[in-house]
C-alpha cells in the first residue's frame, strides 16, 4: 500500500523530501535583500524551517499511522470475508441437512397413513370374518332345528304307519355298504341332493355346484322308507386374509 500512495502523493515534490538548507536559506535572503537585519531574518528563516520540519515529521508519521491502519484494515477485511465463507458454507450444510430431514420426514408420514389404512381394512376384513361367522353359526343353528323338526315328523310319521322306532343316528345293519346316499345342505334354500356311492365320513370336504362343503354328521334319512344315508352339510369356513382366526 505504500508503495501505491507515494506515487500518488507525488513524494518527489512532498514538503517531508529535505533540500539542501542553503537553497531555501538562500532564495528567503533574496526575498528579504533590502532588509538591514540579516541575522533576524536568518533567524526567522531557521525557525521556519524547523517548524517546517517538525509539520513534515508529523505528517510523515500521520501517514505511517494511516498505512498501518489501512494494512490492519485489509487484513480485518480478509479474515471477515473468510469467516464470511466458512459461515455460507456452514449454513449450505445445516441447509442440506434440514431439506434430508424434512424429506424423510415426510416419507415417514406416508409411511403411518399407510399403515393406517393397512390397519382399517384389517378391521373391516375382522368385522366381515366375524359376520360370516354368526352367520354360520345361525346356519348350523337353523340347520340343527330343521334336522331335529325333520327326525320328529320321521318318527311320528314311523309311529303311525306302525314301523319300528329309529335306532338312533347310526346306520343299521342292512346299510353297512350303502351304494348311495342323500346329501342336505344346511344353506338356504335348504334341500336334499341325491348321490351314488358310499357317503364321505364326517369332517370330508364336499364340493357342491361349485361351492366347498363340510361334512358335519352322517345319519339315516329323515324322510320315512329311505334307507339310504344322510350327510349333513356346511359351507366351508373361509380363513381370514391374514391367516388368522377370530377369537
Amino acid at each position: 500500500m505504500q508503495e501505491q500512495s507515494r506515487p500518488d502523493r507525488e513524494w518527489e515534490h512532498w514538503p517531508g523530501r529535505k533540500v539542501p538548507d542553503d537553497g531555501i536559506r538562500h532564495r528567503l535572503k533574496a526575498l528579504f535583500s533590502a532588509t538591514d537585519d540579516e541575522e533576524a531574518v536568518e533567524a526567522l528563516i531557521g525557525e521556519r524551517g524547523r517548524e517546517i520540519e517538525e509539520q513534515t515529521a508529523r505528517l510523515q508519521a500521520t501517514i505511517e499511522g494511516l498505512e498501518r491502519r489501512e494494512e490492519q484494515a485489509a487484513r480485518l477485511r480478509a479474515a471477515v470475508e473468510e469467516m464470511l465463507r466458512h459461515g455460507s458454507a456452514e449454513l449450505d450444510e445445516r441447509h442440506a441437512q434440514l431439506t434430508a430431514l424434512a424429506a424423510d420426514l415426510r416419507s415417514r408420514e406416508e409411511q403411518v397413513r399407510e399403515l393406517e389404512h393397512d390397519l382399517a381394512a384389517r378391521r373391516q376384513e375382522l368385522g366381515a370374518v366375524e359376520l360370516r361367522r354368526a352367520a354360520v353359526e345361525r346356519r348350523e343353528q337353523a340347520a340343527t332345528d330343521l334336522e331335529a323338526a325333520l327326525a320328529e315328523a320321521a318318527a311320528e310319521l314311523r309311529a303311525r304307519q306302525g314301523e319300528p322306532a329309529d335306532p338312533g343316528p347310526g346306520l343299521g345293519p342292512a346299510q353297512y355298504a350303502p351304494t348311495a346316499h342323500r346329501l342336505f345342505l344346511g344353506v338356504a334354500p335348504y334341500r336334499f341332493l341325491d348321490r351314488q356311492g358310499p357317503p364321505p365320513a364326517t369332517g370330508e370336504s364336499v364340493e357342491v355346484e361349485g361351492t366347498a362343503f363340510v361334512v358335519t354328521r352322517v345319519g339315516r334319512s329323515p324322510v320315512p322308507g329311505d334307507e339310504r344315508p344322510c350327510v349333513y352339510l356346511e359351507p366351508a369356513r373361509t380363513p381370514p386374509p391374514d391367516g388368522s382366526g377370530s377369537n
